[in-house]
């Protein structure tokens, strides 16, 4: 019989984690010495600091800690952190006592402070600054003698604690080198980096000195896997037959692939998968850069068909850039402002920027044609591919002609400006503040302000809400993620679920839907 877990229903305020796994009594089967776990795409760079993507966060977990343990379903509880005090421009942590990194020496507050410090330079490009941390106006003090930091923000931030208690923290070592992080983690977390084959398999062997986990687990906890293989498998369908073989233990899929996997004796977990986002690139010399251009674009697609398609049927309207997942501002809908589909409403805005039709169908405009770069992450499950063709076609009946290019590795081309108009981002955040990082800032490569975003009444109504603290700052997020999906910097879609199995094992995930180490059992 498959036990399934159902965590959270888009619109809907998400179910606690509850069940078993499939073996019924609760064990997992029995101790697991080693777990294979597989990952979609294979990380590239382990550097926590530098690396935010899907790959770079799952790999992370188990090598790095941070401040905050953010467990779906649970209240949040320390990990790093013993215990905290908060406030809209201050937060302060505690250490626990006796945290040690995996080159024997012994974590303080100051190595907590050299880690944002690093993140924080621009040199070191973090996806992070302005998202997990005021990119400006942030002071961090360490006393090491009492194991406190503190971190003070000129200007008020609406979930201050949560924000900071997310970002890996990397120990000294690390800090004095950073680019010895691209290949040799040095970090607080439970596995250490016992051996890599980039692209293939990374294999983590279980800390005898771990203490400090949440929930009291230490390296002695019983069913923890002693041995952990996180290995590359690109493709849902290999994932599936790898998971019904039991050559793996813990895998994620998604779409039709999950229908043979009913009959399996398995543990499950439903998330929310990676949402359906499309973004625009604003920069300048881009059509996408004309709010006319962006509109007969957003006008000349059938949002609900794509929604259909991308997620095979699965999936839920979205209507907010927030994650399902996510602890606040449940029920927000920002999506009122979004232009409906109309394909002669988008092809008149089309022709208002200048963009007419030409003997060959396609718009030109001074000599120049309509010819739009969609960029995708080639990762993507065949039903998101068909949804971005379903794009390519309906904006092509306008006019519009669009080439899909998927690429292993879009966010390099994001973050270093590289050639796109379009881009399908499938970016889950928890929190509506994360949105002022990401879509503020100075341009690339000078900052994450990566579709070169200049929407002032965005900027206006964030800081508007970073003055208001948690659920009171729910109004003013939710206008605007409004003003940012009217003016369309992005427009959402669909959000979808995506299943995590488990055979012969147990877990739980975070906020963000990524399995926690320590939660691991056999």
């Amino acid at each position: 019989m498959r036990r399934s877990i159902v965590a959270a229903v888009v619109g809907v305020t998400a179910l606690a984690l509850t069940g078993c796994a499939g073996g019924g009594d609760g064990s997992g089967g029995g101790a697991v010495e080693k777990a294979t776990i597989a990952i979609a795409a294979d990380p590239g760079s382990l550097n926590p600091i530098t690396n935010a993507t899907q790959a770079g966060q799952e790999v992370s977990a188990y090598l790095y800690e941070t401040l905050m343990s953010f467990a779906h379903g649970k209240d949040a509880e320390g990990l790093l952190a013993e215990s905290w005090t908060e406030s809209t421009t201050e937060v302060s942590f505690v250490l626990k006592e006796g945290i040690v990194c995996t080159d024997g020496s012994e974590l303080t507050a100051s190595d907590v402070k050299a880690s944002f410090d690093y993140a924080a330079d621009p040199e070191t490009a973090s996806p992070y600054s302005g998202v997990y941390f005021p990119a400006e106006g942030l002071t961090v003090e360490a006393d090491d003698a009492s194991r406190t930091v503190t971190f003070t923000s000129a200007q008020p931030q609406s979930f201050l604690l949560s924000n900071i208690g997310q970002m890996p923290v990397v120990c000294a070592a690390g800090i004095e080198d950073p680019a010895s992080l691209d290949s040799t983690p040095v970090g607080t977390g439970i596995y250490t980096l016992e051996d890599s084959s980039p692209g293939q398999t990374y294999t983590l062997a279980l800390r005898d000195d771990y203490t400090w986990g949440p929930g009291d687990v230490t390296s002695d906890t019983e069913g923890l896997p002693k041995t952990v293989e996180l290995e590359v498998v690109d493709t849902e369908p290999t994932r599936a037959n790898m998971l019904l073989s039991s050559e793996i233990n813990v895998a994620e899929v998604g779409g039709t692939d999950r229908d043979r996997l009913e009959s399996g004796d398995l543990f499950t977990i439903d998330v929310p998968a990676r949402p359906g986002l499309m973004f625009f690139n604003q920069s300048e010399g881009r059509p996408t850069n004309d709010l006319l251009v962006r509109e007969g674009i957003a006008g000349g697609i059938d949002r609900d068909e794509v929604a259909s398609v991308s997620t095979g049927g699965r999936g839920e309207l979205m209507t907010s850039l927030v994650s399902s997942f996510t602890a606040v501002c449940v029920g927000a809908d920002a999506t009122t402002s979004l232009i409906g589909f109309d394909a002669d409403a988008a092809a008149a805005s089309l022709d208002e920027a200048g963009w007419t039709v030409g003997a060959d169908g396609v718009r030109e405009k001074d000599g120049a044609k309509l010819e739009l770069t969609f960029v995708y992450p080639s990762t993507e499950a065949q039903s998101v591919v068909a949804g971005i063709e379903l794009i390519q076609q309906q904006l092509g009946e306008i006019g519009v002609e669009v080439t899909p290019a998927p690429s292993s590795s879009y966010t390099d081309v994001i973050f270093q400006g590289g050639d796109w108009d379009l881009i399908w981002a499938p970016i889950s955040t928890t929190l509506p503040s994360t949105w002022a990082g990401i879509l503020s800032g100075p341009f690339p490569p000078d900052g994450g302000n990566w579709t070169y975003n200049t929407n002032q009444e965005f900027f206006d109504l964030t800081a508007e809400a970073q003055q208001l603290a948690g659920e009171d700052s729910c109004d003013a997020w939710t206008a605007a993620q409004a003003s940012a999906i009217g003016n369309l910097e992005v427009m959402p879609f669909a959000e979808s679920t995506s299943t995590l199995y488990g055979a012969g094992v147990e877990f739980e995930v975070t906020t963000n839907g990524l399995l926690i180490p320590t939660s691991l059992r056999g």
